[in-house]
């Protein structure tokens, strides 16, 4: 079996991340507030223009792609889907050159994400950088499972594999609801194993 997994969101607490570091930016800039807690990205949670937001992610960016721990039992869980022979891909949007990310990071995300990924030891058998259609790539490449939690790439992936969002305020919209909505990292791993009616859950 063929698990794929995003990183911003899913192995990493991004959501959490723009909240406490977007509130702070905004006391050092000495105006604009948290707004929207119910966004996925800071221009809309802070209602700020492209040009702060830029600043911001110029200025914190590092901190999120380096320095924060992958979430709770991450590791743990892939390493159990690991010992039963599954595969794991990791997939992501990152890519070097992203606008997003400061000058001196771009030429070097791809190896910056993979450091943190081997920090937190977090295993897997590929990753795929630039990947901007998940729905094609997870059909293409039969990956049975795809944990997400985007709602851009949560569309494409309906009807293309078997969809789990990693639940976050954004993702609750009422198209979502069939999909297999998860909680945490054991909590993914007994519904993948239940929905797999793989009997030797543990």
């Amino acid at each position: 079996m063929k698990i794929g997994i995003d990183i911003d969101g899913v192995l990493n607490s991004q959501y959490n991340f723009c909240i406490d570091y977007g509130s702070k930016f905004c006391l050092e800039l000495g105006k604009y507030k948290l707004e929207n807690v119910n966004a996925i990205d800071t221009t809309d949670m802070f209602l700020w223009g492209e040009d702060i937001a830029h600043k911001f992610w110029n200025k914190y960016r590092k901190e999120l792609v380096m320095t924060i721990p992958a979430k709770k039992f991450a590791s743990e869980v892939i390493k159990k889907w690991k010992d039963k022979g599954y595969e794991i891909y990791i997939i992501t949007a990152r890519k070097n050159g992203d606008e997003w990310f400061p000058e001196n990071l771009r030429s070097s995300i791809e190896i910056i994400t993979k450091r943190w990924l081997n920090d937190n030891d977090i295993i897997y058998d590929n990753i795929k950088f630039d990947v901007q259609d998940k729905g094609k790539f997870c059909q293409e490449n039969d990956i049975d499972y795809m944990i997400e939690d985007d709602p851009n790439n949560l569309r494409k992936l309906i009807g293309k594999t078997n969809v789990v969002v990693f639940d976050y305020p954004y993702n609750r919209n009422e198209e979502f609801k069939n999909l297999i909505r998860v909680y945490s990292w054991y909590d993914i791993y007994s519904k993948i194993m239940e929905a797999n009616n793989d009997i030797s859950n543990n």
